[in-house]
């Protein structure tokens, strides 16, 4: 009598073709998974971005009233320090300070903070808005 103690050569390629699928989806997980992980990377920075700015206009000691675009000094100096931990295509498209009007009121010596900036992530412009309120 023989003795059949090894795998069949039907057994191997099920094994294998079972494992190659395996492999491919898992493959596949790991690499949306990362996609993912830089997509929120991107769009952190730029959210840490746009709250530095807000935070600077909000400690800043001479705050004008008006509108400041990307091209004020003070913008291009936040720009400067922000370079290294930025690397993506960013502009700063709007800082608007304008009194705090709810309904028909207008409050007096509080004002409402708007920065917006615009990124490019994955191809794709995105935006981000942030709203605060100064007092005066």
């Amino acid at each position: 009598m023989k003795n059949n103690a090894g795998f069949s050569l039907l057994e191997v390629v099920i094994t294998i073709s079972l494992a190659g699928i395996v492999l491919a989806v898992m493959s596949r997980t790991i690499k949306t998974g990362l996609e993912v992980q830089s997509f929120l990377a991107d769009e952190n920075a730029a959210l840490n971005w746009t709250e530095s700015v807000l935070e600077a206009y909000k400690n800043k000691e001479s705050l004008s009233l008006g509108i400041a675009d990307s091209n004020s000094k003070f913008i291009k100096n936040l720009e400067l320090l922000e370079k290294e931990s930025l690397p993506k295509n960013y502009k700063l498209t709007k800082v608007k300070i304008s009194p705090f009007i709810d309904g028909e009121i207008k409050y007096q010596g509080l004002y409402k903070l708007k920065v917006q900036v615009d990124y490019d992530c994955h191809n794709k412009e995105r935006r981000h808005e942030i709203f605060t309120l100064l007092e005066k």
